[in-house]
């Protein structure tokens, strides 16, 4: 046993003399190696780059103002479809429906129908009026008529 940990002990003196030599020769070679310098047009080239970059216009950004209406278009479009699919779904002869899926629509007399729908047709003009508005005015602010 004594005899192994007499080898063991020969061997880490002989890896730790090596180590050393290994860490002297690296010394050696990074204190005699040349200074590393760029070709002459390259801190030119690279500050032309730079410049460039800085003076590039900022992306465009999305335009979300515009894209919101249609999303909600989309959005109400999908949702009445799913709710005709539930509803012919419901309809369907020979089909129970759960008490919760009826969909009843209000009941109106007679005399109540006609202002309502006028009601309708009315809100659907302003509405319109409005969007068209907004738009000629801001077609119009940006050619500074407004």
């Amino acid at each position: 046993m004594n005899r192994a940990k007499a080898i063991r002990g020969e061997e880490d003196r002989a890896a730790l003399s090596r180590s050393a030599s290994v860490e002297s020769e690296l010394e050696h070679v990074l204190a005699t190696e040349e200074e590393l310098i760029p070709s002459s047009g390259f801190l030119a080239s690279v500050m032309e780059r730079v410049q460039e970059e800085a003076a590039r216009p900022a992306p465009i950004p999305f335009p979300w103002k515009r894209a919101v209406p249609g999303i909600l278009a989309v959005a109400g479009v999908v949702a009445w479809g799913a709710v005709d699919l539930i509803r012919s779904g419901v309809a369907q002869p020979g089909i129970a429906a759960p008490s919760w899926l009826a969909l009843v629509p209000p009941h109106l007399s007679a005399a109540a129908v006609l202002p309502v729908e006028s009601a309708g047709w009315v809100a659907l003009a302003l509405g319109a009026s409005l969007a068209s508005w907004l738009l000629s005015r801001r077609l119009a602010g940006r050619g500074g008529l407004l």
